[in-house]
């Protein structure tokens, strides 16, 4: 994440994601579990799905994303960090699925 800089140079309180080039990773993805609400403004819907991994030092953060079931080279990413729970022998990371659109 870095600071938002002004045209004369000043910071503006905003802050900017920026992403490195997609890195490939071996890991437990489970099946998809969906579940849709109704609310007072419309449909909301969620496709959840968990990452479970034994590598302690996994370097993720509710800022990273996914491709899970598209192509990182053509692409736009499908899923993003929800939550991270760290166990002493595992990290399991909940993701959700992006808009379609």
């Amino acid at each position: 994440m870095t600071d938002v800089v002004n045209d004369d140079g000043e910071l503006t309180g905003e802050h900017e994601i920026s992403y490195s080039e997609p890195v490939k990773a071996l890991m437990n993805v489970s099946g998809g579990r969906g579940q849709a609400d109704i609310n007072l403004f419309g449909i909301g819907s969620s496709s959840m799905r968990t990452i479970v991994t034994e590598d302690l030092e996994t370097p993720f953060s509710e800022e990273t994303v996914f491709w899970v079931e598209r192509d990182p080279d053509t692409e736009p990413f499908d899923y993003r960090v929800v939550n991270i729970s760290r166990t002493v022998n595992q990290v399991v990371i909940a993701i959700d699925e992006v808009s379609k659109s």
